[in-house]
């Protein structure tokens, strides 16, 4: 659930503790800074939190894509010169699309601890085309069970290089969790963090704890 705002408030104050304890522990391990470059390609893209039984499992991604982009992907799939994205066109578009991501960890930043979560795999894409626009529907499956105690994780869907400005609604992210799950959750900025010091100022995440009931 959201967190209530006197939860919230606690929470926020625990978020700045668990930045400042990571910027200290972490300032003299030399994580590579990315070149920030001019956006060449611009998504709006928003998510959803998926626990299961066991914990933290995955993050359904919807990106929209801008038109110049959309256009450009979908001519270089569309075999039959009609303008529009059959399902066998749109299968094209994730090797095309989210094979070359896949050493950016697709672009979903997941921070426990000291360090990012790996993503396991990518499910349930689907591509399609919406008043001009190219959209993605895909889940980054992710493993981090649920323990007795409060677990953490900042969540980012993000390009650290800019090439692809990625817009994420973090405010009106949702997650979806059994009863078993307790989760609570708010967006934030990203300032004193050091995993994400190459990320724009901009950019907020999403703060999740979660135990088992």
């Amino acid at each position: 659930m959201r967190a209530s705002w006197w939860r919230e408030l606690s929470l926020r104050s625990s978020a700045l503790c668990f930045r400042r304890c990571l910027a200290a522990a972490l300032f003299c391990l030399g994580f590579a800074t990315f070149a920030e470059a001019h956006p060449h390609v611009f998504a709006d893209v928003s998510i959803k939190i998926v626990y299961d039984q066991a914990g933290f499992s995955g993050i359904r991604n919807h990106w929209v894509f801008d038109e110049i982009y959309s256009a450009g992907m979908v001519a270089s799939v569309d075999k039959n010169d009609d303008g529009k994205l059959s399902r066998e066109e749109g299968r094209g578009l994730e090797s095309a699309i989210l094979g070359p991501l896949e050493k950016n960890n697709y672009y979903n930043y997941v921070q426990a601890g000291s360090a990012f979560l790996k993503v396991r795999r990518i499910s349930g894409f689907e591509a399609s085309l919406v008043k001009g626009k190219l959209v993605l529907d895909f889940v980054a499956e992710f493993s981090k069970p649920a323990e007795s105690d409060w677990t953490m994780l900042v969540v980012v869907v993000a390009d650290p290089t800019n090439y692809i400005q990625m817009t994420s609604d973090m405010e009106n992210a949702d997650v979806e969790s059994p009863a078993s799950i307790e989760v609570e959750y708010f967006a934030d900025a990203l300032e004193g963090l050091t995993l994400f010091r190459a990320f724009r100022s901009e950019i907020e995440g999403l703060y999740l704890r979660y135990k088992k009931k």
